[in-house]
């Protein structure tokens, strides 16, 4: 079901014309019936003003079409491809982007090596005391304590920034797909 068909099912159950929801919103009836023909799409303030006049939240009012669109997403044939978008993307990606990412996989790689580093101090403190191959002052032992604590703070940090990337990354790619094929 299209957004159009939602509204009008919305305004038909709530026994109102074209008119009388064009007059509550301040347009015109043909705008009102553009919507619901989905020759046109009603911008999000009046969409909020129109779950408000039908009773429906915006999600209830635009699931359907959010449905649809998943489904032709799915459905979509991959085999016609945009040569010129091809042709922008790859530039764009080899000139420009990988530069960038490089630099942001090196800078979280490099964030994940330090978290590592910081966490595991404490066990070669340990294991310098241990097998007697370094004596520690006592200083050295509560520097290696905040260097612990400071490791353990780092961890969400470089989790989040990590979950954060691969998110970005793999919705980029799915950009670039849709971009690529018509």
């Amino acid at each position: 079901m299209s957004l159009g068909d939602s509204l009008k099912h919305a305004r038909i159950n709530k026994s109102l014309t074209q008119e009388s929801v064009a007059k509550i919103l301040f347009v015109t009836r043909q705008t009102v019936s553009r919507w619901e023909q989905n020759k046109t799409l009603p911008n999000i303030y009046v969409l909020k003003d129109l779950s408000s006049l039908y009773g429906l939240s915006l999600d209830e009012l635009i699931s359907e079409t959010k449905a649809q669109i998943k489904h032709n997403e799915e459905i979509r044939p991959m085999n016609k491809i945009n040569w010129f978008a091809l042709f922008g993307v790859i530039a764009f990606n080899i000139v420009l982007f990988s530069s960038g990412a490089i630099i942001v996989v090196a800078m979280l790689g490099a964030l994940w090596v330090i978290t590592a580093a910081f966490i595991i101090s404490p066990l070669l403190l340990l294991i310098g005391l241990i097998t007697g191959t370094q004596i520690y002052p006592i200083l050295s032992t509560l520097l290696c304590a905040l260097i612990f604590i400071v490791g353990l703070g780092l961890y969400p940090i470089a989790k989040r920034a990590t979950h954060y990337l691969v998110t970005f990354f793999v919705g980029y790619v799915k950009y670039n797909r849709r971009t690529i094929y018509k």
